[in-house]
């Protein structure tokens, strides 16, 4: 009997998908638990396996679709087996309507029309899409959004609506940074970049609050098993958020290696589904342009972020003197239900004492 392959949950939190590459073709012999295509979520790249041996006997869907979570993409079954797929029933409507719900970009198959007998008309197409013509029949020209901004858009409202932030800034000198950077760089040739060195404090100061490691789902509270912390990287203006696993276990150039290789896969378009699971924080920098100061979206299933401003030369006051140091500001957002005030500011200064006393060369 033929058996279905279908998008399963990878984790994300939108409902779509978008299927990028068939691994194999209709006709080709699959072993079960072979990768049968690729699927971008919000999130990443992911490889998905078949669950099932045997003949692929019906691709339902081409690459670039947009796909949700549950829908059949596939049949596997025995050489020569027939299925059956049922029909998808086509909506009553003219080509030049057709065309114009292609130039919106308007499914049709989620339009009911109001027309004789079911048939579409331009006032359904216009009202799919949220525009309604003017009196000469013209409308502001719409743009058609990219797969991966709608899932940011997704992921943004969900942090909006459902996370009420508390924001906490301070500043942090950046010498030993500075120094024990230049070092490596010099004696080991490995480039750190600026996150390692918070993704380690930070990992450190959950392990003293391990109120930092939960988040609500559903109304439950919930503990995370592992310090796990991501940091935002943009590549060709897009947002990933990669995930360091048990970095409280990592020394400092553990963690850099690890931030250097994802970096690198996420150029190369090889970032994987695993590689953006289970963090419980966020830490994103934004020091290498012009920043100072700003506040980070809070994740769903995060307790907090930490934002890192750039970094610059300023006056601070040691002793009676006054002395010219490497400074950036950083911004602590909090989930203010699971975390009060005291216990983020305690954390953030666990953060700012790591950096400035340069305890990650200690480990």
């Amino acid at each position: 009997m033929a058996i279905q392959i279908k998008v399963p949950d990878v984790g994300t939190t939108v409902e779509e998908v978008t299927l990028i590459k068939w691994r194999k073709n209709q006709g080709d012999f699959i072993k079960k638990g072979e990768i049968i295509a690729e699927i971008e979520t919000d999130k990443a790249v992911v490889e998905l396996e078949s669950i099932a041996e045997g003949k692929i006997l019906k691709i339902l869907c081409k690459e670039g679709d947009v796909i949700k979570k549950g829908e059949t993409i596939a049949y596997v079954g025995d050489e020569g087996e027939v299925i059956e797929i049922p029909e998808k029933i086509q909506p009553k409507i003219s080509p030049a309507l057709k065309a114009l719900a292609d130039k919106l970009g308007v499914d049709l198959s989620k339009v009911k029309g109001s027309g004789p007998d079911g048939t579409i008309t331009r006032k359904d197409i216009l009202e799919a899409r949220g525009k309604l013509a003017d009196k000469q029949g013209m409308m502001e020209e719409t743009v058609i959004m990219p797969d991966y901004q709608k899932s940011v858009m997704k992921t943004v409202i969900a942090s909006h609506r459902e996370i009420p932030p508390v924001h906490f800034t301070s500043f942090i000198d950046m010498e030993k940074v500075l120094e024990f950077r230049e070092k490596i760089l010099r004696q080991e040739k490995i480039k750190i970049i600026f996150d390692a060195f918070f993704i380690f404090a930070c990992s450190r100061a959950i392990k003293v609050f391990p109120e930092m490691q939960h988040y609500i789902l559903e109304g439950t509270l919930r503990k995370r098993d592992q310090i796990s912390i991501a940091f935002a990287v943009s590549s060709d203006r897009k947002l990933y958020l990669p995930v360091i696993r048990d970095c409280d276990r990592k020394s400092i150039m553990e963690i850099a290696l690890q931030t250097n290789d994802i970096i690198n896969r996420i150029n190369e378009g090889k970032l994987l589904g695993d590689d953006v699971t289970s963090g419980c924080f966020l830490v994103s920098n934004l020091g290498m342009y012009p920043v100072e100061f700003f506040d980070a979206m809070i994740y769903p299933g995060h307790s907090g972020a930490l934002a890192i401003g750039s970094i610059s030369k300023k006056p601070v006051v040691i002793g009676d003197s006054i002395v010219i140091k490497n400074i950036c500001n950083i911004t602590l957002s909090c989930d203010h239900r699971i975390i009060n005030g005291s216990v983020a500011v305690s954390f953030l200064k666990n953060v700012k004492d790591i950096i400035e006393n340069g305890l990650f060369m200690e480990e």
